[in-house]
């Protein structure tokens, strides 16, 4: 058994290490998982930096995010988990860069057997927060308009995927015009090149029309223009900042148009959330990557013992989809004192 340990607040590549055959102890509430899959996220690299909601305690486990099979439960722990594979939701202290890692059962979430494990590996926090940023904060209808910054982003394309779907009509941002003609391929309605008269060129797109909701991912001068954009009453709802700036909603949109700003974190939505509603959008999320409807493009999977590899390959400006550590099953601990 291994998993990967962060040995100081840094670059995870400088300040990490393979430990072979960790002590784990499952605890009364937790269970003990076989790990299949797990991708390499923004989001890792920001809590070995020590930039994010949470910090690392030092030595701390990382890996945010994957999906495994529950070979052990504690004792107070529902023991008809066992064998059951599932997802793990996301509160970054859990570990799951590892072949074995023991977290809280209620930090778990059956899936289907008969969907992808890289798929459901990565289904936990992008395709969740792509969701309820959609979701969650405006009634949207047929027809009307979403903008967001970071369109080619993995969250955008599942915004753009789930609004498809309901007939919402998307209005997205990005860097390149490489991205634009991506986005677009992928069903953008409109897909705009963040530059000069940006707020401009977002009124001329649509035409008269306004955006009832802007997704804002990098903030800067570049969800200010979206903000721009929005209708009377309209939201901005910030769940990511590229920049390090918050979304610099124009004065008067603020003070007489009375748009509002909200934040999302899914950790808070983990922890806040009715257990029922969290595993009815987690059934949801699941069988539309069962059905095709979300995907996310893998550019590369590595055995743990790589790991360096792969946050290599993650921070590639070459790299064509998302990096994932895969993990081989490892003998259970029955077998493991059987002599």
């Amino acid at each position: 058994m291994s998993q990967i340990i962060v040995t100081g607040i840094g670059d995870p590549v400088q300040n990490s290490r393979l430990e072979k055959d960790p002590e784990l102890t499952v605890g009364a509430d937790d269970v003990l998982l076989q790990m299949e899959a797990a991708p390499v996220n923004p989001v890792d690299f920001l809590f070995s930096n020590g930039w994010y909601g949470v910090q690392p305690r030092i030595p701390s486990t990382i890996g945010a995010e994957g999906v495994g099979r529950i070979l052990e439960v504690g004792s107070a722990a529902d023991p008809s988990l066992i064998g059951k594979r599932v997802v793990v939701l996301p509160t970054y202290e859990q570990g799951l860069w590892a072949d074995t890692a023991v977290v809280p059962a209620r930090n778990v979430v059956v899936v289907p057997e008969a969907v992808d494990a890289s798929q459901l590996s990565m289904l936990a926090i992008n395709p969740v927060t792509a969701y309820l940023i959609l979701n969650d904060y405006v009634d949207l209808e047929p027809g009307e308009w979403v903008g967001q910054n970071l369109g080619n982003s993995t969250v955008a394309r599942h915004v753009i995927a789930l609004a498809k779907r309901a007939g919402v009509r998307t209005l997205s941002v990005v860097r390149s015009e490489k991205a634009a003609a991506e986005v677009r391929a992928q069903g953008g309605d409109i897909v705009l090149v963040d530059g000069e008269d940006l707020g401009d060129r977002i009124a001329d797109a649509l035409a008269g029309q306004h955006l009832r909701l802007v997704l804002d991912g990098a903030g800067g001068s570049t969800a200010g223009a979206l903000a721009g954009a929005l209708e009377h009453g309209g939201t901005v709802v910030a769940y990511g900042t590229t920049t390090g700036e918050v979304p610099p909603v124009p004065l008067g949109k603020l003070v007489f148009e009375d748009v509002t700003v909200r934040g999302f974190w899914i950790r808070t939505w983990v922890d806040q959330t009715p257990r029922a509603e969290i595993e009815r959008t987690v059934a949801e999320l699941a069988d539309l990557v069962a059905r095709g409807v979300l995907s996310v493009p893998v550019d590369s999977t590595y055995p743990i013992e790589r790991y360096e590899d792969a946050l290599a390959r993650a921070t590639s400006p070459e790299r064509t989809g998302k990096v994932l550590l895969t993990f081989e099953p490892v003998p259970s601990r029955a077998d493991e004192t059987e002599v």
